[in-house]
């Protein structure tokens, strides 16, 4: 893992996890958004790190909004043949955890004093819809849900999932500012924003993207 991966956060997006992060260590304290850990979970169907085509890291600006407030905190996304690695700091510039995707499963190492309500790889979740669970441009049904992506100038400017049986009810969609590129992020740049809003446990996040790069 490069050195300028080793010291920033990694997250797209935007999840619950982080909100958790931040409202737990920041100067604000209080716990999860409401509905945290409740419910049938968080089901998807994440793909393998190895069957995606291209290596990259790219770092960003998460800004979570939730019930609670708003907080910003930096982020890295990383990608290189099977693995899948997302590295966190604490608002105070420690860090605070290591979530890994890779050919065994997800691994989790945690520095916070605390415990998660949930299971960690729910972060990962949210980071495969936005980059990695596209449709093609169609409304496809998959795994349980319709993905449904919205097209302008040949670049995915929103998709949105929703659960066939209604559970968790509601939609996730994902807004991709300019367009999201074909390969992107994998082997071309991603949008400059990209906003998650997350109708099943009621947050959104807005992600800037500092800086990508081909590994």
């Amino acid at each position: 893992m490069a050195p300028r991966i080793r010291y920033i956060v990694a997250m797209t997006r935007a999840s619950l996890l982080a909100a958790l992060l931040l409202a737990a260590c920041g100067p604000r304290g209080g716990g999860p958004p409401p509905n945290a850990g409740e419910g049938p979970g968080y089901p998807t169907e994440m793909v393998d790190p190895a069957s995606l085509e291209g290596d990259f890291a790219m770092e960003q600006e998460v800004t979570m909004r939730h019930p609670r407030g708003e907080d910003t905190f930096r982020a890295v996304l990383q990608k290189r043949g099977g693995e899948l690695l997302l590295l966190g700091l604490a608002p105070h510039g420690g860090r605070a955890f290591l979530l890994r995707q890779d050919a065994e499963g997800v691994s989790f190492e945690s520095y916070m004093p605390f415990e998660l309500p949930f299971p960690p790889e729910y972060i990962l979740h949210d980071v495969h819809r936005t980059w990695f669970l596209g449709s093609d441009g169609a409304t496809v049904e998959r795994d349980g849900e319709r993905i449904t992506e919205r097209l302008e100038g040949g670049r995915v400017v929103e998709r949105s999932f929703e659960r066939l049986d209604g559970a968790p009810d509601g939609t996730i969609t994902v807004r991709f500012g300019e367009g999201l590129a074909a390969g992107a992020p994998l082997s071309a740049e991603p949008p400059d924003e990209v906003v998650l809003e997350n109708g099943w446990f009621g947050y959104t996040a807005t992600i800037r993207t500092l800086s990508w790069q081909p590994l």
